[in-house]
């Protein structure tokens, strides 16, 4: 529909009550709409927190205004453009307002190219995301870049033309129908900060014209950006110094917080602010379900901060969230902010504004610290830092992940690393770097350093799972026992972020253990960023391998789409559940509670090389009636002895069940290898009453048929988990005990050793 310009004047401003004024002027404005009902309904519900975050930012008097009626005509128009599906989409998300926080929702991540070559062969690739679980798949950057150089694909030349070599807008808009089809989301890069420099907004402002200069943040001669580099960090310190970049054409300084061919843009322009939102709405009326929303900490400047996190920066997202809604309620908004904690929150809405921002923020926090209690084996850092985090608002949700296509921070806070394990915060930082570069002697790693801090140290890590947890450097010279063990590394990660609050991220090519790419080295454009390490080009022979049981394909693809599968209908993991991080056990172990509508949800996770165990008397009662029924095989049982134990990196779900009664008796062989003496004798013992409940005078004897290998047979209920010890007898007198004690289940016999005693 056309539309005059609006114009509001002074005499006509109504500054006392904003948001009437505008009210009755916008619904004069769209009175004769076709669609006048619905959009006078969007309009009253979420003008208020529009303008409350609009005028923050640009102002209360009628110019401001004058631009947030163009905002809405922006928004309206969106609606206008939006296809009949997508609406009713909007309108079936609106009445079941936590569609997106339910436990099915399962996350992939990937490049197009490297996925499956172009947009068409993602189209193909569909069946292989069902296969995996995937509910929710995030398409990296795939608008039309500059040429060359373009930081991935994040230096956009044009918001509303697909990177010719990967497809065009119209395969977009039939992947995201054919996925839709699927039920699986889509979700696209949506670069707010700045545009390449060769985007027409930049090229105009370059050749003069006066609204485009005004769209960039530029500076005659370098007084205000030497006043800015006090405060303002560098993002890329060793191969893009500096925030600001000189342009030969206008002959001004750039702002550029990234590279020197990205432009950031001015959101102090309210012009800006408006032209984002119509390519926003292009994008959600192709049909993403999510908007991840780039470098969104940086879109505000203030002299003499850091230019990171600024309240402006949260009103600007304000504003938009609510417009979007106007237009387009269905569609979500992802914050791309890997910052502190107490600062990602905020993009979630805080403080009275729960809802009012981003329903999605990646749990960075959760990924560094896992990594760190791998390498320490230890998880109270993990823990406590966990427990720490601030509430979620419960209108959000978090993307928790093992690795993305970017490096790892070791965001680990200095009161927590000096709360939780009294050691030097820099130093634990350090070692982090040091152990996944294999620069320590008991790594497994094979990863790299990115980003190097000269003074300390420290540094970030490139790599991909395989290479960090080990699985790389087994696969080439380890033996099979290595390579077991780096499974288990990487599985037990997946369990963490699969049973946590937030949807479980696979990154392309993890569920393969994909190797270290080094493709990168023969690329001018690549070379210099080691991050291309772990990008690499998704192996479809390897793939293949999934189907060939054994394999380490099939054990990992098979394991992670069993997570994908347990999550689907499981209360507890619910993203407004509660989760309790609880202290129970050995620090090698972490232990999270789920609990939801009344259910329950008890995860448990090794950090160590050794098996372990935890009492089932430190939990809560529901945890110590009946039985527990393991959420990853279905069965139920009991644990005899009141403790779970866990495989070496192993991990267990479980849910209570309170009725469950053992089952008859079934005969279970226990095997033991002791060597003994003549006229020694070896005896079994356990918990059980048939096996004499640790009394050595009621022990059973083993027979040795086939020496050193000493065997009994002995009758324990269906269903049943317990411990024994052996021990050799002379003369009927007890000479030696077992170093340690097993875990057995009944029809099984043992199936862990080396347990410690309680």
């Amino acid at each position: 529909m056309g539309r005059s310009e609006p114009t509001v004047t002074a005499q006509e401003w109504d500054g006392d009550a904003p948001v009437a004024f505008l009210r009755d002027y916008l619904a004069e404005r769209y009175a004769d709409h076709p669609d006048a009902t619905v959009l006078s309904k969007r309009i009253d519900e979420h003008l208020p927190t529009f303008w409350e975050a609009f005028s923050a930012v640009y102002g209360d008097g009628p110019e401001a205004a004058e631009w947030a009626i163009r905002a809405v005509d922006a928004a309206i128009e969106g609606y206008e453009d939006r296809d009949d599906g997508l609406r009713e989409l909007d309108q079936e998300r609106t009445r079941d307002p936590d569609w997106f926080q339910r436990p099915d929702h399962v996350t992939y991540m990937a490049y197009v190219d490297l996925f499956a070559g172009d947009l068409q062969g993602v189209r193909e690739k569909i069946p292989y995301l069902k296969e995996l679980g995937v509910t929710y798949l995030h398409l990296m950057p795939l608008l039309e870049p500059r040429e060359g150089r373009n930081d991935g694909g994040y230096a956009v030349t044009d918001y509303r033309s697909v990177n010719p070599d990967l497809g065009t807008m119209d395969d977009l808009r039939k992947l995201a129908a054919d996925l839709r089809e699927e039920d699986i989301l889509l979700s696209l890069d949506f670069v707010m900060n700045h545009t390449a420099r060769e985007h027409e907004w930049a090229q105009a402002a370059r050749e003069g014209e006066e609204r485009f200069e005004e769209f960039y943040l530029t500076f005659e001669d370098r007084t205000k950006p030497d006043q800015y580099e006090e405060t303002v960090p560098e993002v890329f310190p060793d191969f893009a110094p500096g925030n600001f970049t000189y342009s030969e054409a206008m002959d001004r300084w750039v702002w550029t917080s990234f590279y020197d061919f990205q432009w950031d843009l001015d959101y102090g322009n309210p012009d800006v602010f408006v032209q984002m939102l119509q390519e926003m709405l292009f994008l959600a009326n192709v049909g993403t379900d999510s908007l991840r929303l780039d470098a969104v900490p940086f879109l505000w400047k203030e002299m003499g901060t850091d230019c990171r996190n600024l309240p402006e920066a949260h009103e600007i997202l304000r504003a938009y969230r609510a417009l979007v809604r106007i237009a387009a309620p269905g569609v979500l908004f992802k914050a791309e902010a890997i910052v502190s904690p107490d600062e990602t929150i905020k993009y979630l809405g805080t403080g009275g504004h729960e809802g009012e921002e981003c329903e999605i923020a990646y749990g960075a926090p959760l990924m560094a610290h896992a990594w760190h209690a791998l390498a320490r084996e230890d998880t109270r850092l993990l823990s406590h830092a966990m427990r720490e985090l601030p509430p979620t608002p419960g209108s959000a949700t978090w993307l928790n992940y093992v690795r993305c296509h970017d490096d790892i921070g070791w965001g680990l806070d200095n009161g927590d690393v000096r709360a939780a394990l009294g050691r030097d915060p820099t130093g634990e930082r350090r070692f982090c770097a040091d152990f996944y570069a294999g620069d320590t002697t008991d790594s497994y790693a094979e990863g790299y350093r990115f980003q190097v801090e000269e003074s300390t140290g420290e540094a970030r890590t490139s790599g991909t799972m395989a290479a960090l947890t080990g699985l790389q450097r087994a696969r080439i010279e380890g033996e099979d026992e290595d390579v077991e063990m780096a499974i288990r590394r990487g599985l037990l990660l997946h369990s963490v972020v699969y049973a946590m609050k937030g949807m479980p991220l696979l990154y392309s090519g993890i569920e393969l253990g994909q190797l270290n790419d080094f493709s990168y080295l023969s690329d001018p454009i690549k070379t210099d960023d080691n991050r291309w390490v772990h990008r690499p080009s998704f192996d479809w022979d390897r793939a293949a391998r999934r189907e060939t049981d054994g394999t380490v394909e099939q054990r990992l693809f098979d394991a992670i789409a069993a997570l994908s599968e347990a999550r689907k209908g499981l209360t507890p993991v619910h993203a407004q559940g509660e989760v309790r991080v609880l202290d129970v056990g050995p620090d090698e172990i972490f232990v999270v509670e789920r609990v939801f509508e009344g259910e329950r949800l008890l995860a448990l996770g090794n950090f160590s090389g050794d098996p372990q165990v935890v009492s089932l008397g430190a939990l809560a009662d529901i945890w110590n009636r009946g039985g527990l029924t393991d959420v990853l095989n279905g069965d139920s049982a009991v644990f005899a002895d009141r403790r779970i134990f866990l495989a070496p990196y192993g991990y267990r779900w479980f849910q209570p069940d309170p009725e469950f009664e053992p089952g008859d008796p079934v005969s279970t062989t226990i095997e033991v290898d002791v060597e003994t003496d003549w006229g020694e004798n070896v005896y079994l013992t356990g918990s059980l009453d048939v096996l004499g409940g640790f009394d050595p005078d009621e022990a059973v004897p083993m027979a040795a048929e086939e020496y050193p290998t000493w065997t009994a047979a002995i009758e324990v209920p269906e269903g049943t988990y317990f411990e024994f010890e052996w021990l050799i007898k002379r003369d009927g007198e007890v000479i030696e005990w077992s170093p340690d004690r097993y875990g057995a289940k009944a029809g099984e016999g043992a199936i862990l050793s080396g347990l410690d005693r309680p």
